[in-house]
């Protein structure tokens, strides 16, 4: 990143060109982040292309999330790992594509669910494992139809 002097003697066609240039893009990490293309982020590591994010660790895509770790296209969450596509989440870990979940995990699918585990496609529960749709399922049932679903994705 150029200095306030050297920018000072640049020239309107200078400027033009330099402001296209990809060392803006990049936030310097004077504090040996090793994060990239972030944005208004404090005290975060290892991250990649995000936005006001705090106490961060191995994150890439996600904005305003703070202390949450190895998370991907995640905004509006809090002290959740291994979490992606999610929003406005806390507590939570290894969960996708949730919004609105509190202290759940293994979760895919989900909105408003609070304490549970092992849920997919589920609205508004709380304190649950196995649940497919808001219905409860035994472990051995919510694996089998698990599995099931996972292999009619296409890939």
């Amino acid at each position: 990143m150029k200095t306030k002097k050297e920018i000072l003697k640049m020239s309107q066609e200078d400027l033009d060109n330099y402001k296209w240039s990809d060392d803006l893009d990049a936030k310097e990490n004077v504090d040996g982040s090793n994060c990239s293309y972030c944005y208004d982020c404090s005290n975060c590591s290892n991250c990649s292309n995000c936005s006001i994010c705090s106490n961060c660790s191995n994150c890439s895509n996600c904005s305003i999330c703070s202390n949450c770790s190895n998370c991907s296209i995640c905004s509006y969450c809090s002290n959740c790992s291994i979490c992606s596509n999610c929003s406005n989440c806390s507590y939570c870990s290894d969960c996708s594509d949730c919004s609105d979940c509190s202290d759940c995990s293994i979760c895919s699918y989900c909105s408003n669910c609070s304490h549970c585990s092992n849920c997919s496609d589920c609205r508004n529960l709380k304190e649950k494992k196995y649940c497919i749709c808001n219905v409860q399922f035994t472990k051995e049932e919510y694996k089998k139809k698990m599995q099931e679903l996972a292999g009619n994705k296409l890939i």
